[in-house]
């Protein structure tokens, strides 16, 4: 469970930022923050991050094959808790 945080916090931390920067830009333009951080995070900055991942520390998937961890789980493990959060967001908000 430790290393699928590990990789959670790793792709994050382009996922984040870029999401941040795009909500941002959606906000000056009048539209809602939230919606577009969530849209973004769930969507294109996900995909952007795993995109980056995959150029940039592909030899890294090694360590996490070598645990019993596939690329399709480490995947889905952090676009579930993604999915997790955006929900309990929308449904408390």
């Amino acid at each position: 469970m430790r290393s699928l945080f590990l990789f959670y916090k790793q792709i994050h931390s382009f996922n984040i930022p870029f999401s941040l920067a795009i909500a941002a830009l959606a906000y000056s333009q009048g539209g809602s923050f939230d919606i577009y951080f969530f849209l973004t995070l769930l969507t294109l900055g996900y995909m952007l991050s795993l995109y980056f991942f995959e150029v940039r520390y592909s030899n890294q998937y090694f360590f996490y094959y070598n645990l019993g961890l596939g690329k399709v789980k480490l995947f889905s493990f952090c676009f579930g808790i993604n999915a997790v959060i955006a929900l309990l967001y929308f449904l408390l908000f």
